[in-house]
């Protein structure tokens, strides 16, 4: 490989960098611009495909050799083109580029007036009414309190005037519920039955926590923000500000604590109790047939319900019992009062409005947005790319490759496997049009609009919870992986235009590591026999001991027995390479040579190794790095590459590493 590039080739990559950021970001601020552009010509393709070139190589540091650091070598230069920011965004990835090229989309069509529908206008009114929102209008303000003047008035702007007798905690929060279908401490949620499969049950959850890490930085600037927060909406002064943020955020973090100390394993953690045992367990701090019948109706209560974290329901018992009454209404008031907040400069405020109209029409907005640009081949292609992964792990089962595992659990696991399903989540039986039926958008009052939207949602018969995000999802409830729509824009990881090498390397990776999720240990019990659970759990303990080396931030990783994560990288890989070396090796000679980019000096084994690699590089700023360590069950991205790579031989043949260099270890992890 070439050390140093040539004056010419720097210009080169400028000029197609260029290109490629043009190609992805596309323009946004021009009504006129048509939502579906023209790259069918060969000019447009070629410029496509050195565009990618031109960007995997601004990643490349090729003063690192492949075998000695290959996510070095890989992303090495990816913190110079998107680095993480201290005040802003304290790490970048790839799938933050995603999710912003698919906002940029969802911005560029609210602003474009294309819509198709008058259920499509009403999402654009709901836009147009955000962007024009003033924070420090006197209308807005007063539609702030409102809202939460419905549940009581806050402790720290009443003072001695509140009344704490007046305010019931569990009532509220139930109501809140019931009404905008947003959960406060307590979530109820119907999900399919973790026994049986084909039907459903209710769950009693804790709210979920989208907290990014616990560290005291972090927590400074959470403290200020909302300290300033509460100085501009309410006109608190800065002391009673600051002291009411701390109080309020020292809550939240003490009830994620809470959930952190009894997290397990989904079905570990999870056990079915009769609403009436429920009431005889906390009779003394919650009526939860009460609480129920005010989320669900009267008429709806569940006779069983399944309890997650038992251990947290217990701690957060008592750690309501220890903070004051007036903290509990602030921080209860305050979480209905942030759905309305103008969280944004001005200058990134029609940017921001569009993230709200993606979080308030997410499952419209993905499928108004996935309607303008998918097509039946990509579809089709990523089906069948689906399929031949997961031959070829039938196949490994189906062998006598895998023989630690016994034949009944053998044969479980293939007629599980043979029942898993894909699911592109376009939406496209939802029923839309009714949904939002009785949705009226005011033009000028985003805070009512809001409430149009959330009470609708709270009207919808309560179905089973959706899996969201912007990698795909196993979800062992329905044996289903779910993609993102997201995930299959075009210019990013799927590309008619690219080599098949990139599009196993990444979302066909993406989907086998998935796919091993439905074999973990944990996650499926009753798979295993106590056989197979013994030799997977010896072979699990290697794993353990490879990422506890590895350090990141100053700190070795955790020594933890959950690997599931690790497990499915590792599998995922090799599996996502065996399917792409099948399909290679029944191409003609004219498809095979297309399987190399032009400009980018690896051959197609290599570029399929590098197109992985550089699906996770990522920047994170360096004091946060050991938190990161310590609180994410997934390995930090840097060793989801190495680790996974180090134990794959056949990455060292394509690479021709030496026996001796540290990407091709004399002993090797393997489960799948």
């Amino acid at each position: 490989m070439t050390r140093m590039m040539s004056r010419r080739n720097q210009n080169l990559l400028l000029v197609l960098t260029v290109c490629w950021t043009y190609i992805l970001a596309l323009p946004t601020d021009n009504a006129k611009t048509p939502l579906r552009d023209d790259f069918t010509t060969d000019y447009a393709k070629r410029i496509i495909q050195q565009s990618k070139v031109a960007e995997m190589k601004g990643m490349l540091d090729t003063s690192i050799a492949p075998c000695d650091d290959f996510y070095g070598y890989a992303c090495g230069n990816w913190h110079r083109h998107n680095p993480a920011q201290f005040f802003h965004n304290i790490m970048t990835d790839t799938f933050q580029l995603i999710s912003k090229g698919f906002d940029r989309r969802l911005h560029r069509l609210l602003q474009s007036g294309q819509m198709k529908s008058p259920l499509e206008e009403k999402v654009q009114v709901f836009y147009q009414t955000c962007a024009q929102v003033n924070s420090d209008d006197v209308q807005y303000k007063h539609a702030l309190r409102n809202v939460y003047l419905e549940y009581g008035e806050l402790p720290v702007l009443a003072g001695e005037q509140w009344n704490a007798s007046k305010f019931d905690l569990w009532r509220t929060i139930a109501q809140v519920q019931h009404k905008y279908r947003k959960s406060i401490i307590l979530d109820v949620k119907v999900m399919r039955d973790i026994k049986n499969n084909s039907v459903n049950q209710f769950y009693l959850l804790p709210t979920e926590n989208n907290k990014v890490a616990n560290s005291k930085i972090l927590n400074i600037f959470e403290d200020a923000s909302l300290a300033e927060k509460l100085q501009r909406y309410f006109g608190l002064n800065t002391q009673l500000a600051k002291q009411t943020a701390k109080q309020i955020n020292q809550f939240e973090r003490d009830r994620v604590a809470g959930i952190s100390a009894s997290e397990d394993s989904f079905e570990d953690s999870i056990t079915l109790f009769t609403v009436s045992e429920l009431d005889e367990i906390y009779r003394s701090f919650l009526n939860v047939t009460e609480f129920l019948g005010i989320v669900l109706g009267v008429d709806n209560v569940p006779d069983n319900i399944y309890v997650y974290g038992s251990d947290y329901l217990r701690n957060t018992m008592k750690l309501l019992q220890e903070t004051q009454t007036s903290t509990l209404a602030n921080y209860v008031l305050w979480q209905i009062i942030e759905e309305y907040l103008i969280d944004s400069p001005p200058e990134e405020l029609n940017r921001w409005c569009a993230a709200k109209v993606r979080k308030y029409f997410a499952k419209l907005v993905d499928h108004m947005i996935y309607e303008r640009y998918r097509t039946a081949e990509s579809e089709d292609a990523v089906h069948n790319m689906w399929g031949e992964i997961r031959n070829v792990f039938r196949q490994h089962l189906s062998g006598d490759k895998l023989d630690w595992i016994s034949n009944k659990t053998r044969q479980g696991a293939i007629e599980k496997l043979d029942r898993m399903q894909l699911l592109i989540n376009a939406y496209d039986k939802e029923d839309f049009e009714t949904y939002y039926s009785n949705v009226s958008m005011d033009q000028h009052n985003y805070v009512a609009n809001i409430q149009q939207v959330l009470t609708a949602q709270s009207g919808w018969k309560m179905d089973v919870t959706d899996i969201t995000g912007y990698t795909p999802a196993y979800d062992i409830m329905s044996n289903v992986i779910t993609i993102p729509v997201a995930l299959l824009q075009p210019h990013y990881l799927w590309d008619s235009k690219y080599p098949q090498a990139l599009k196993y390397a990444t979302l066909g990776y993406l989907l086998a590591h998935e796919m091993i999720h439905g074999f973990d240990n944990d996650n499926d019990a009753s798979l295993w026999d106590m056989r197979s659970h013994y030799e997977f759990e010896e072979r699990r303990k290697c794993f353990m001991a490879q990422y506890q080396k590895y350090k990141y931030g100053g700190i070795n990783l955790p020594l933890t027995v959950d690997q599931t994560e690790n497990i499915a990288d590792n599998a995922g890989i090799k599996l996502a390479y065996i399917a792409y070396q099948r399909w290679l090796n029944e191409q003609p000679m004219e498809i095979v040579q297309k399987e190399t980019f032009s400009g980018l000096e690896l051959n197609s084994r290599q570029l399929f190794f590098l197109g992985f690699a550089q699906l996770w590089c990522d920047d994170v700023q360096s004091m946060f790095k050991s938190t990161v360590a310590m609180t994410d069950n997934h390995a930090p991205s840097m060793y989801r590459v190495i680790g996974s790579l180090s134990n794959f031989q056949e990455f060292s043949w394509v690479f021709n590493c030496s026996q001796q260099a540290p990407m091709d270890p004399e002993f090797k992890c393997a489960i799948y």
